[in-house]
């Protein structure tokens, strides 16, 4: 593509290079914002699924821990004649089924949490990908003055940009 300035004029190389660089800085550098953005949400959410991921996997093992020490109690209150214990045994028993419920919604939620992470890693892995590759375009539009480059670049930051913003929002599935 000729690139041509306001009259219509035909641009030399050189004056075509000046009006390209200053087009491609502009998009290299809100690609490169938005590439620093999506890092560092993508980290933010790889630690969420991690660390929820180890938190759900702590809370079933005290469910598990809550559930043998119950079926204990529940064999003792079946063995034993005494009054007293029987009494003990039943309230500890109600505690603990208690602490189990507990300890199960708090791991469902944990899993929750951790699944509506892990579905938005793909959408900040793929963006970051195309920002990069944007970056890459804009860069060799300089260079090569190439108004075609600048645009596939545009094409290909905005298609990043939407998975970056989608995948902070889910506003729809693709992955």
């Amino acid at each position: 593509m000729i690139l041509k300035d306001k009259t219509g004029k035909t641009l030399s190389r050189s004056e075509g290079e000046a009006v390209m660089k200053g087009r491609g800085a502009i998009t290299i550098s809100i690609y490169a914002a938005l590439l620093a953005i999506c890092t560092l949400i993508s980290s933010s959410n790889s630690s969420k699924v991690l660390t929820n991921n180890i938190l759900a996997s702590d809370t079933w093992a005290f469910y598990q821990a809550k559930s043998i020490k119950q079926l204990i109690f529940e064999l003792e209150l079946t063995t034993t004649t005494d009054k007293t214990l029987r009494d003990t045994y039943s309230g500890y028993i109600k505690k603990l089924e208690e602490g189990r419920q507990e300890q199960y919604d708090k791991a469902r939620k944990l899993e929750a949490e951790r699944d509506e992470a892990k579905k938005k890693s793909p959408y900040f892995s793929f963006a970051a990908a195309l920002l990069q590759i944007a970056i890459v375009l804009s860069t060799t539009s300089i260079l090569a003055v190439s108004m075609e480059l600048l645009l596939a670049s545009i094409v290909i930051g905005s298609i990043g940009t939407f998975l970056l913003v989608n995948g902070y929002w889910l506003i729809i599935g693709i992955f």
